[in-house]
């Protein structure tokens, strides 16, 4: 192999590239960078050289330290004890310094390999030397969100490095439209200093405000472990939690659905979920896609049984000359495992600004008396939009949206087959189409679309003409 193979930067090719990108910068600068770029070359060439040469780390020093434990530098570097080789060593120093920097209790981190301090050590013995200097343990963080058509507002009190080994501890509580209040309470540690790898232990209690859609409040209590690990294949989560719910303040006017709701449940549940995403933004991406698989298992104790799988996905194309084409496909499947109707605290809901356009929230499915909507077992949606840019907004993050959108949500006929469920979802879809305008600020995307429902059924609840949506994720 010759030395242009080994170090590409040494080919014309990319001497050219290098010598137009000089180009950019003013005169006077361009023999300072001409210099850096030779000595960048030099040293790509040396490590190059010496990359199979044997090196090994001897002994290791750290400065800056206040409240981190020795334990996590030993597991987060002890890889680098184990290479042989100059490149061996080169490359999980990087490794072991990205996943410092990564675990977010320091403001900088410093690795450095010198030469040995122990005289009688061999030639090829190298000392590690890492400087870091620590972030401040307490930070307070407040602000405003909007989604799922509801906003609040929020607190966090935040503990970096509670024990010295990259723990974190956070007190969140918020209240929103939607929500009279939120606190949840959690303890999250890295796996052997790995920021990839974490496990969490979480309480929690909310009180959600269903009156607009379905004559109820509900309270929720409990407590979660979990694991969280990242792969290159993406996001993994699993968890167990228990819950306590109740279904409580019941309006004067509730339908006999509602009535029967009320009372107490404990839900005692193990859950599995996958992520991948790979779209070049959350809010208004213009290529990538999204997949998310979530399944969970209820009966572990508890007085729930049932099995639940949700998927949502999401494909983005860039068109050119400012066009996208976005569209997504969800499903759900409750399905109650101990023979009896499920809780209307585990069904799926469906209809909105962010959900189904056209509709109003929760809109859609079963409903008694035309006005407590009940949610189902099983549902199905699904949409295709198509971002325009417009006239002199090139520059701005505005784009013009044309959209269909439709879906359906069924509570189970268990005496009826699977099978005979799904194809049901196909025969009563509720769909709607419109034409409006998106604006992606830096922290919500709005949205004003005319809409116009095609087809409805009679439990459904439209909303025809302009509406409004606010909020990060859109399908």
């Amino acid at each position: 192999m010759d030395s242009d193979e080994k170090f590409p930067l040494r080919s014309r090719q990319n001497e050219e590239l290098a010598e137009e990108y000089l180009q950019t910068f003013p005169e006077s600068d361009r023999q300072r960078m001409r210099e850096y770029l030779a000595a960048a070359r030099k040293l790509a060439d040396l490590v190059n050289d010496s990359s199979s040469e044997p090196f090994y780390i001897h002994s290791c020093r750290i400065f800056g330290t206040k409240k981190t434990r020795q334990s996590l530098f030993k597991a987060v570097i002890s890889p680098t004890f184990e290479a042989r080789t100059f490149g061996e060593l080169i490359d999980e120093v990087r490794i072991a310094a990205d996943k410092l920097n990564r675990l977010d209790i320091f403001k900088y981190v410093d690795v450095l390999l010198d030469a040995c301090e122990d005289g009688f050590a061999p030639p090829e013995a190298l000392d590690m030397v890492i400087a870091v200097e620590e972030k401040p343990r307490y930070w307070i963080r407040t602000g405003t969100e909007i989604g799922n058509d509801a906003g609040s507002a929020n607190i966090s009190l935040n503990i970096r490095n509670v024990f010295g080994g990259a723990e974190s501890l956070e007190a969140f509580m918020s209240a929103n439209t939607q929500t009279s209040h939120v606190f949840e309470f959690c303890l999250a540690k890295p796996i052997n200093g790995n920021p990839d790898y974490k496990i969490d232990t979480s309480a929690f209690s909310l009180t959600k405000n269903n009156q607009i859609y379905s004559s109820h409040d509900e309270i929720l209590r409990g407590a979660a472990l979990r694991w969280r690990g990242r792969s290159r294949l993406g996001l993994h989560e699993l968890s167990y939690g228990i819950t306590w719910r109740q279904v409580s303040n019941i309006a004067q006017n509730a339908t006999l659905s509602i009535r029967e709701s009320a009372g107490h449940s404990l839900k005692s549940s193990i859950t599995n979920t996958f992520t991948r995403d790979v779209r070049d933004d959350v809010m208004l991406p213009s290529k990538g896609y999204y997949l998310k698989l979530a399944q969970e298992f209820a009966g572990i104790g508890g007085d729930v049984d049932f099995f639940k799988h949700e998927l949502e996905s999401q494909v983005n194309f860039h068109l050119g000359k400012g066009f996208i084409l976005s569209a997504s496909l969800r499903n759900g499947l409750l399905y109650p495992l101990d023979g009896q109707r499920s809780k209307i605290s585990d069904r799926f809901f469906l209809g909105g600004a962010q959900s189904i356009r056209g509709f109003r929230l929760n809109g859609i499915g079963p409903r008694e008396d035309k006005k407590d909507s009940l949610g189902g077992d099983l549902y199905v949606a699904g949409g295709a939009s198509l971002f325009t840019p417009l006239p002199r907004l090139g520059n701005y993050p505005v784009k013009g949206h044309f959209f269909v959108n439709g879906g359906n949500l069924l509570q189970l006929n268990q005496r009826a087959r699977l099978r005979t469920n799904i194809n049901q979802l196909t025969k009563t879809p509720s769909i709607s189409a419109g034409v409006g305008v998106v604006y992606r600020s830096s922290i919500v995307r709005l949205e004003v679309n005319f809409c116009l429902p095609l087809i409805t059924t009679a439990t459904d609840k439209v909303k025809k003409g302009l509406q409004l949506g606010l909020g990060i994720n859109f399908w």
